[in-house]
């Protein structure tokens, strides 16, 4: 792999884990419902529908992702260290 593309790849990983830990702290602060309430009118709870006030279970749906993001993001920037050091790896074998 390319310098480059190991720099690029791990900076993405890294962006998608910090987009992940920002949903979670909206989810706690500043809540929910004010979430839903920035978001306004651009719900749609039926199929080409028109569009409604987003709820707080809208939002509660987006940030169903969050653990997905952190996980892969921090997958991608644990793994992609410099090509010295390689991958960065659990020994669960046992031994000394």
């Amino acid at each position: 792999m390319s310098e480059p593309l190991r720099i690029g790849l791990r900076l993405l990983g890294l962006l998608v884990f910090l987009v992940g830990l920002a949903m979670i702290v909206v989810l706690v602060y500043p809540g929910p419902s004010n979430v839903a309430e920035w978001m306004g009118n651009s719900c749609a709870h039926t199929t080409n529908g028109p569009s409604e006030q987003c709820t707080i279970f809208d939002v509660l749906e987006f940030i169903f992702f969050a653990p997905w993001l952190i996980l892969v993001g921090g997958i991608m920037a644990l793994a992609l260290r410099r090509p010295g050091k390689g991958p960065m790896t659990i020994d669960l074998s046992g031994r000394d």
